[in-house]
């Protein structure tokens, strides 16, 4: 793999790192016993949210990773940017 994609697939793992970031908060918010439900369905949304967007990087660092005439036979192809 050449040097610019192993760039890109650093950077892509960053950013999943901070995706994971943000959905740790929500679960750690969500298992407080002082909230409302419609706090309850924040907590849900953003961790559904997170889920989403680390899902399109993985799917994305699978694609960029793969040898180049296997196609992205590893990835579902969901991709949502």
């Amino acid at each position: 793999m050449d040097d610019d994609r192993k760039e890109l697939v650093r950077r892509l793992s960053t950013l999943a790192t901070e995706f994971m970031e943000d959905a740790h908060e929500a679960a750690i918010e969500g298992q407080s016993a002082e909230l409302q439900a419609q706090d309850y369905a924040r907590c849900a949304r953003r961790l559904q949210s997170a889920a989403r967007e680390l899902t399109a990087v993985a799917e994305t660092m699978i694609i960029v990773v793969t040898p180049e005439g296997d196609g992205p036979a590893n990835a579902s192809m969901t991709l949502c940017f």
